[in-house]
């Protein structure tokens, strides 16, 4: 009699534990959902808060790893000069090899409202990230440039969603701060001031440039580069 009185008695405790074991369960499951969302919402809002290497002309978009082809199916066309018609063949042009990026300077061009095409004041880089030799066409846009002080151009041209045309040092530097971009500020200094003429932003993998002329004030090159 007493060992069964003592087995209800443990019966009852097991009972009596098991609520608080689930409530114990229930409040680290609800941790670890706020945890993971945690992670997710902070990943999400850092890369909503990163600035992205793009450009628009009359309001279309050529941004990084792009491929030439999606350039020339967008409607733009390509050439080694800006004197230049603009090509969309491109069979001249050699394969990049694997793992590399060029130094050449690709100038696009847009069609004006003849139909015909014109530089459209943006120029491209292009790099191959595959680990083999790839087409010309299947290669990606690592860097995107366009020069303020250009005016020989009907195109409407943004980067970074910006017309920097006409802009002082000051007003792109400006400009690009409230983009979110970061600058030391001991660069930006000397920047300003004139001791030299080009100063480098940070966001994410990107980097961005603002260049003078050698009057230190004319603005002639805003760039946005991949860190490829």
């Amino acid at each position: 009699m007493t060992q069964e009185i003592g087995q209800v008695q443990e019966a009852v405790q097991e009972q009596a534990q098991e609520p608080k074991k689930k409530k114990k369960n229930l409040g680290f499951d609800i941790f670890l959902v706020l945890l993971i969302l945690g992670i997710v919402g902070g990943t999400f809002l850092y890369s909503r808060g990163l600035v992205k290497s793009e450009a628009t002309v009359n309001g279309v978009e050529v941004s990084a790893n792009m491929t030439v082809q999606e350039v020339l199916d967008a409607g733009f066309a390509i050439d080694t000069s800006m004197s230049g018609s603009g090509d969309t063949d491109l069979k001249g042009y050699a394969d990049i090899p694997g793992e590399s990026y060029t130094s050449t300077f690709y100038y696009l061009f847009a069609k004006d409202a003849y139909g015909y095409y014109e530089y459209a004041n943006i120029i491209i880089q292009l790099y191959n990230p595959d680990v083999n030799s790839a087409d010309f066409k299947d290669c990606k846009i690592y860097s995107i440039q366009t020069d303020p002080s250009y005016s020989f151009s009907s195109a409407e041209v943004l980067l970074l969603g910006v017309d920097f045309a006409g802009m002082s040092k000051e007003e792109a530097v400006t400009a690009m701060e409230d983009l979110g971009i970061k600058f030391d500020a001991d660069d930006k200094e000397e920047f300003l001031s004139g001791e030299k003429n080009i100063v480098i932003g940070k966001s994410g993998e990107t980097s961005f440039y603002i260049e003078t002329d050698y009057d230190g004030k004319t603005v002639i090159k805003v760039e946005a580069r991949l860190n490829v």
